[in-house]
């Protein structure tokens, strides 16, 4: 049924949802400075996101886990690698579009041709108008490359019509479990769970791949203690859901070789990044170790994040990193210093006599900042010290004395100054500031682009390249 409406090769996001010329935009900006820029805009610190993506990639080694790379908050080829690792042989990513998944085909077709194993998952339950473009990439790359999640059995009933032809091999499927985010998924105990069991029991087009799960409630922590806890509970939970699951199936996790062992993918930014402390000699990391490695005996075991390459408020305010591992800034796991990110903006009036608080006009309202809150401040968005390298700045957890984004509108946004009068940073109209976001993946939405520089390069203010954000849905 599905190939006769299978697309062209054409009717893909980046025919659907063109953009602009690199090479333009590089002739245009290429090897300016971050003051010469048009406001607003996105800046990237690529020293910043290697560092971070490193260090998840790591943990995860040394964990004896697999990493799995969320790509809907940068939308970028060139971070999607940076994330994954230049000398990786496993390419796992999960996106939130099929933009993001068609737009990757380029690459990814280039990992297949050196010989790298490529596994990509459509991150949302399958709904039926999607599986034409997904079955065109899956067409693409070949066999058990392309996975999508299904949480109801009425979506491996529709799967179950596409045809050979369109889709081939079977549909690898990930079931996705409920461990209280109440977004997508299923609970281990509930019937639905059963129900879907059953009809993926009895599939011709469809197979069980893995079980996966994302805990968005672990933004509410705010230590690493907490993080841990949290990726405790979502790994049992998971755990529980599989067992249920393959007790119906007739299956057995503890008899598949290692090969064929299904996966249980977990993680949210908070939790997942919280791995980073498990490398200490603590009786905390010793327990926490041994119920992954547990779980890694019947059922292979990956984690999976996005935010965590550019971070932002709500990460910082989460502390699920320690601030410092050892005395070098190059192994920093948590602080200002890991937030990638920034919003370059420009301040439009000032009225310091407006109110109790002295303000100033930014162009650059929730269409460019986001509007999402941030638990550690009552904010959109703190201004960070730039162009000073470091210095006084609003900190939720220090002084709170600084320029915050304190009221928001479409196009506006109001910086209002928190702290003693005679302490403030004077501001001009003109004046070009950098902000530090709530939420990155909503900060970039309305962007086509990053302007990115590099700060462990002698001139970290040099617009060194620019990466194109994917569009469209």
């Amino acid at each position: 049924m599905m190939s006769e409406n299978t697309p062209n090769a054409s009717v893909s996001a980046p025919f659907l949802y063109p953009s602009p010329s690199e090479a333009a935009l590089k002739l245009q900006y290429g090897g300016k400075r971050i003051q010469d820029l048009p406001t607003p805009a996105l800046v990237i610190d690529r020293a910043v996101v290697k560092r971070n993506c490193r260090l998840m990639r790591q943990a995860a080694e040394k964990l004896n886990v697999g990493f799995r790379a969320h790509v809907k908050t940068h939308k970028t080829t060139q971070l999607s690698k940076l994330q994954v690792g230049e000398d990786s042989h496993s390419v796992k990513l999960v996106g939130s579009t099929l933009s993001e998944i068609e737009n990757l085909l380029p690459w990814l077709m280039e990992c297949k041709t050196h010989g790298k194993d490529v596994n990509v998952l459509y991150g949302l339950p399958i709904a039926p108008s999607f599986v034409p473009r997904l079955a065109a990439v899956a067409r693409t790359l070949g066999k058990d490359t392309v996975g999508v999640f299904v949480d109801h059995p009425g979506q491996i009933k529709f799967l179950e019509e596409v045809d050979s032809s369109a889709w081939p091999g079977q549909i690898p499927i990930w079931v996705n479990i409920d461990v209280g985010y109440h977004r997508e998924g299923i609970p281990a105990k509930s019937s639905q769970l059963g129900d879907v069991a059953y009809s993926l029991a009895t599939a011709k087009r469809s197979r069980l791949a893995g079980l996966y799960t994302h805990m968005g409630h672990s933004y509410s922590v705010s230590s690493p203690e907490e993080a841990l806890d949290f990726l405790s509970k979502e790994l049992e939970g998971l755990e529980e859901g599989a067992v249920e699951f393959l007790k119906i199936t007739g299956a057995r996790e503890t008899t598949r070789p290692d090969a064929d062992k299904v996966c249980l993918s977990l993680g949210a930014t908070p939790t997942a990044t919280s791995i980073q402390n498990l490398f200490e000699d603590t009786e905390s990391a010793k327990k926490y170790r041994a119920m992954i490695d547990k779980a890694n005996q019947s059922f292979a075991v990956e984690i999976h994040a996005g935010v965590y390459p550019v971070m932002d408020m709500q990460q910082l305010a989460t502390r699920a990193r320690p601030k410092q591992s050892t005395g070098s800034p190059a192994e920093s796991l948590l602080s200002y210093s890991d937030l990638g990110m920034r919003t370059l903006v420009e301040v439009a009036s000032l009225y310091y006599d407006r109110t109790e608080k002295p303000e100033a006009l930014i162009a650059a309202g929730s269409i460019a900042l986001g509007r999402e809150p941030c638990k550690s401040y009552p904010g959109w968005g703190v201004v960070s010290p730039w162009p000073a390298k470091d210095g006084p700045h609003y900190d939720p957890d220090g002084s709170k004395i600084g320029w915050i984004v304190g009221r928001i509108s479409q196009e506006h946004g109001i910086l209002t100054w928190e702290g003693p009068k005679e302490q403030m940073r004077p501001l001009e109209i003109g004046q070009k500031l950098m902000i530090w976001p709530n939420h990155a993946c909503i900060a970039g939405a309305n962007f086509g682009w990053y302007f990115v520089v590099d700060s462990d390069e002698p001139d970290a203010e040099l617009v060194r390249d620019i990466w194109l954000r994917w569009r469209g849905w």
